[in-house]
């Protein structure tokens, strides 16, 4: 006569086939889909490898970025000096000197480390050490770059009256005027309101408009009493009446 289960017993043996189901189920799962295990497994590790060597990567090449930075400030800031022991004292015997070993500087970060967080003080910083050489095609080429590849950094509006001095220089005084007036309206002057204004006002006198100029160097007086801007303005206004 057959033993009869009891309930409890036929629970237990449920239990059991529902578990070897699922383990089986499962590893049936792991071994059709092991390549796409391993796929995942070896994206993980890349990842986990390769995101922390990237960063460190570009951190280091920040920091060597600003040492070629730091170096091209330095020697944009020496001062010259006609003497033929000048160099033995760090100093530079001509202003073409100086300027050309800046501009060398500025280009290896430009060059080698393009994307760092020290590319926008290079391009100004070459952009004004080509201005300050006498190169003025080369310096509103930077200037112009600087403005494209950032038009919302904090230079952007020195970068704008940079082109503008540069315009100045090679005689195209319509754009000046036109780069000027829009630092003054949009970005508040930019980092000197004083020097925009009596940029300005030489560009408004080389353009035939002398009344223009009065009011810009009416306004560096008005706001600047006491001041060297407010001597600068009352020459050039003395000059226009």
């Amino acid at each position: 006569m057959e033993k009869k289960m009891k309930h409890k017993e036929v629970l237990k043996m449920l239990k059991r086939n529902e578990a070897q189901e699922f383990a089986t189920g499962i590893a049936g799962f792991f071994s059709k889909n092991t390549e796409n295990f391993i796929i995942v497994a070896v994206v993980v590790v890349v990842i986990a490898v390769a995101i922390p060597l990237y960063l460190n990567s570009r951190a280091q090449a920040n920091v060597r970025a600003e040492q070629a930075l730091s170096e091209a400030n330095y020697y944009t800031n020496r001062p010259v000096l006609d003497d033929p022991q000048a160099q033995m004292y760090g100093f530079f015997r001509t202003k073409k000197e100086k300027y050309e070993k800046a501009q060398s500087a500025y280009g290896t970060v430009l060059q080698n480390y393009k994307n760092s967080s020290s590319t926008p003080a290079a391009y100004m910083g070459l952009a004004n050490a080509y201005f300050n050489n006498g190169q003025y095609k080369e310096a509103l080429e930077y200037f112009n770059t600087f403005v494209e590849k950032y038009p919302k950094h904090a230079m952007t509006a020195d970068a704008i009256c940079g082109r503008a001095y540069a315009n100045l220089q090679l005689g195209q005084i319509g754009e000046a005027v036109k780069d000027l007036e829009l630092v003054l309206n949009s970005y508040k002057g930019g980092s000197n309101i004083n020097d925009t204004r009596l940029k300005l006002a030489e560009a408004y006198l080389k353009s035939g408009s002398p009344d223009k100029a009065g009011q810009m160097c009416e306004a560096v007086i008005k706001e600047s009493k006491d001041s060297y801007w407010m001597s600068l303005a009352g020459g050039i206004l003395a000059g226009i009446k």
